[in-house]
């Protein structure tokens, strides 16, 4: 859809941390409001917004997205100034080494993640990956007092990823997990507003994902949906020979007893009918998003 990629790097370079979604969700907001019926924020930060239906038998349904990623707080000053940090979600160390990072202090500013140099370490360092806690952010502060000033225990930070255009209409940038999923629900709305819907729709926007599932809980409940249909992305073909799935090949439908099966068979026969190529993904345990 032509009018969702002027949308894709200005989501992308949002700051979502969980727990820190107002960002992204005041950018939500100011997206989608002309086009609903109703758009709502809950003291978790869920946006949630509301098509109301034609029909006289409508039902509610429900499309879900996190609009969280995972991030970094600040954890400790050294009197030197550098910054000791923790992951808020599940973050991986093997992607931090070397790089930028966007620092919400009291201003926004950049740092660079190091960690000790190969000559200063022995092969047992070498050998072993370094725990997130072990690393460092250089902001290019010289002492404890001066960074003070701009930084705080408890400030949290991104990695500081370029948005780039690939080849096959692919994209690269920050948080896509589950951004892609945001863009998705943006995209309905933009539908929305050129159709008339028979039943009545709700795009809940959901905070804390990455952390326990928080808002997709709170808003679930508020909505009381007939259907939920919750949006997030999945692993594809470049990550090796296990998985069946390919980027350009159609969306994913995942399919177990925890995807309600009636309603994962009725998606894919509607998708047969129309001439949607899709993707299956087998999940015999509950699934790690809303």
């Amino acid at each position: 859809m032509e009018d969702l990629k002027k949308y894709v790097e200005d989501i992308s370079r949002t700051s979502a941390v969980s727990g820190f979604e107002d960002e992204i969700s005041e950018r939500v907001v100011s997206v989608i409001k002309d086009k609903v019926d109703d758009i709502r924020t809950d003291r978790l930060g869920n946006v949630c917004a509301f098509k109301k239906g034609t029909g006289p038998e409508r039902l509610k349904i429900l499309f879900d997205a996190h609009m969280d990623q995972i991030g970094m707080m600040i954890t400790k000053i050294e009197e030197n100034g550098i910054l000791r940090f923790t992951g808020i979600g599940g973050l991986n160390p093997l992607t931090l080494f070397g790089k930028r990072v966007r620092i919400f202090g009291r201003q926004e500013l950049y740092g660079i993640i190091g960690m000790k140099p190969p000559h200063l370490s022995t092969k047992e360092d070498l050998s072993t990956v370094e725990p997130v806690e072990k690393l460092f952010i250089d902001a290019g502060f010289s002492s404890k007092e001066e960074a003070g000033r701009t930084v705080a225990v408890g400030d949290t930070a991104l990695p500081d990823s370029h948005f780039s255009e690939l080849l096959g209409n692919n994209y690269t940038g920050a948080g896509f997990d589950n951004k892609a999923g945001v863009l998705t629900l943006i995209s309905f709305a933009l539908l929305l507003e050129r159709t008339i819907n028979y039943h009545d729709v709700y795009l809940l926007f959901a905070s804390q994902e990455e952390v326990g599932l928080r808002g997709a809980k709170v808003g679930g409940y508020a909505v009381d949906p007939d259907i939920a249909v919750v949006c997030d992305v999945t692993f594809a073909d470049p990550v090796g020979d296990s998985v069946d799935i390919s980027t350009g090949k159609g969306p994913v439908i995942g399919k177990g007893p925890n995807f309600f099966p009636p309603l994962a068979k009725k998606i894919c026969d509607i998708a047969k009918r129309e001439d949607i190529p899709f993707q299956d993904e087998v999940e015999p345990r509950p699934g790690g998003t809303d």
